[in-house]
């Protein structure tokens, strides 16, 4: 505060007309210099105020550029914008913190609650974690999801199950999967020339069934709504009146026909490594 430059009065003549006057005079002067000065207070020119009423400062045009504050509860405080890259705002125990993009939960040794937002990836990621840290449910903004633990409902919804890790599957480094839609089934595994068919399972649409096991070598090869089989896979095949199953390109064939009837072809037909239909030849040629 800046010190008053008004001059005190001199000493009183006497002569009341004349003291009064000067008196009047001092006064006048005073007033003045004190309205300026309280005109223009700003903080070059407050140093300390030992008490200052609320209602006695103009927000409008005030700036406090460093202040030391004894008490402030959060009832008392009215915010626009916390800046969270600047400020952590952290619950009582500390279990709780916010800090930039992120919002975590812990039990004091490891992150139990994840959300967070990515800026550089613009991705947003919420993770909840077990006792060790470790995320057993993680979904991001992409549409990704993992769980580690079990699902329960009563209805899921898939196009394709995956008995591996997504990074496995995505690079085609391992792992078995399920690939269902409106054609069939296809059980699939990675294998070092690609991935292989292992079972495939579809209805032609002349209700034809089939079941594949394998895809065989790839000679001769057939596709019915997506399944495929060629030389050497094992096909059953459900039909109108019978259901077969035989190798592909072979010549064994059994055949389960629906009036009860067994019918077996082939070469030869063994039965405890006996040759049926030879001893049946040689029964034949003694007649």
């Amino acid at each position: 505060m800046p010190n008053l430059t008004t001059p005190v009065p001199a000493r009183l003549t006497g002569d009341t007309s004349r003291d009064i006057g000067a008196i009047k005079k001092w006064g006048t002067a005073l007033i003045d210099e004190l309205s300026y000065i309280l005109d223009n207070l700003d903080s070059g020119n407050v140093i300390e105020a030992s008490s200052v009423k609320a209602e006695n400062i103009d927000t409008t045009s005030a700036r406090i550029s460093n202040a030391q504050i004894g008490n402030l509860t959060a009832d008392k405080l009215r915010a626009g914008t916390v800046d969270t890259d600047l400020v952590v705002v952290r619950s009582e125990s500390g279990n709780l913190s916010i800090s930039g993009n992120s919002i975590r939960i812990d039990d004091g040794l490891f992150n139990r609650f994840v959300a967070e937002y990515d800026k550089e990836r613009d991705i947003f990621r919420f993770e909840l974690c077990n006792s060790q840290g470790e995320p057993t449910v993680s979904i991001n903004s992409l549409g990704n999801a993992v769980f580690t633990g079990k699902i329960d409902s009563s209805e899921i919804y898939s196009s394709t199950i995956v008995g591996t890790d997504s990074l496995s599957y995505e690079a085609e480094e391992g792992g078995v999967f399920a690939m269902m839609d409106s054609q069939g089934i296809k059980i699939m595994r990675d294998a070092e020339e690609g991935r292989s068919q292992k079972i495939g399972m579809s209805v032609g649409d002349d209700g034809t069934a089939y079941m594949v096991l394998g895809s065989g070598d790839g000679t001769d090869e057939h596709t019915i709504n997506g399944v495929r089989y060629s030389r050497g896979s094992f096909l059953i095949k459900r039909e109108d009146g019978s259901a077969t199953l035989n190798i592909v390109g072979g010549n064994g064939i059994i055949a389960f026909m629906d009036d009860g009837g067994l019918w077996l072809s082939g070469d030869k037909v063994l039965v405890n490594g006996r040759d049926i239909l030879a001893e049946i030849d040689q029964l034949k040629g003694g007649n």
